[in-house]
């Protein structure tokens, strides 16, 4: 590492600050070096409190970086400022042996997509990071989806404090909207016809920076921090969830899953097959599928689909 990466490494890891003599000593270089540094830093976009008697202290902000990343990471993660998708690039890593498991995260994603075709919006301030792990590294693997939806509930409540429900199947839901998308893909091995390598796509309102969402999904989305404040940052948030997902990827999280389902005993429309039809959801077995009455009382245990709350 040069010495702007090691002195940044450094102030990450220091609540308190550090005397500019110290961190010439443990970078080995001179303390005009330091200030060279930390001026850059500073021109980045990193916050850094500089005093003659205490020294330098960053003061977190949300800054995406390599650096950042690979310090609150606990498994490879590759940044990127701005590309079509985390999930292409994800699989562009793949195609270049790059092990499991590891992430990608982007500042923003010109072509960012949600389930069906759908376009997702993915302005700077959000979380967009797609997760690969292997497909021999889960329990059940037709249930990676709703694990991770419950893995980033849990992250966003341990981080923010701010309830979290979930719609089935794996749309997250604060204060009655959209909060985040999840996507999966899976890479199956043609000889053994299993799971090989399943790529999670994760998509957070986190923080808003641009004037508006878009006509089509304003009344439907929202922010985590709708007014930009709040203390937690992308790089806290991406990390948090990427351990919770992984965790929960290997847990038997349905009760839990079942309490955060906001849907069950609600009266909802079911999309499939190009058609909608009245029903209500009655419940989620244990392989997660939504099990729904109809209006003529069939009951059909729905384990792919659209379901949207009937008004």
């Amino acid at each position: 590492m040069n010495v702007k990466d090691e002195l940044l490494s450094i102030l990450l890891s220091s609540q308190d600050s550090v005397s500019g003599s110290e961190l010439a000593e443990r970078i080995g270089c001179s303390r005009m070096a330091i200030s060279k540094a930390a001026d850059k830093l500073i021109e980045e976009g990193y916050s850094i409190e500089v005093t003659r008697s205490s020294g330098y202290r960053l003061m977190r902000k949300d800054v995406l970086s390599s650096a950042v990343l690979s310090h609150d990471f606990h498994i490879p993660v590759y940044f990127r400022e701005e590309c079509v998708s985390t999930m292409l690039e994800a699989k562009e890593l793949l195609s270049r042996g790059v092990a499991t498991p590891f992430a990608v995260v982007a500042a923003k994603q010109e072509g960012g997509r949600g389930r069906l075709g759908r376009s997702f919006f993915s302005p700077e301030g959000g979380v967009y990071m797609s997760l690969v792990i292997s497909g021999s590294s889960v329990s059940a693997p037709d249930m990676i989806t709703t694990a991770a939806s419950l893995g980033t509930a849990r992250a966003i409540e341990a981080l923010t404090g701010i309830e979290c429900s979930i719609k089935w199947v794996n749309d997250i839901y604060i204060r009655g909207r959209k909060a985040v998308g999840i996507l999966t893909e899976g890479i199956v091995n043609m000889e053994e016809g299993g799971l090989d390598k399943a790529i999670i796509g994760i998509g957070v309102n986190l923080r808003r920076m641009c004037p508006e969402l878009p006509e089509d999904i304003k009344d439907k989305a929202v922010y985590l921090y709708p007014d930009g404040d709040g203390d937690t940052t992308r790089s806290e948030l991406a990390s948090r969830i990427a351990d919770e997902v992984m965790k929960a990827v290997n847990e038997d999280f349905i009760d839990e899953y079942r309490r955060r389902c906001f849907i069950i005993g609600r009266d909802i429309k079911v999309i499939k097959n190009g058609g909608e039809e009245d029903a209500r959801a009655v419940g989620v077995d244990d392989r997660a599928h939504l099990v729904v009455r109809y209006i003529d009382g069939r009951e059909e245990a729905l384990s792919s689909g659209e379901v949207t709350l009937r008004i």
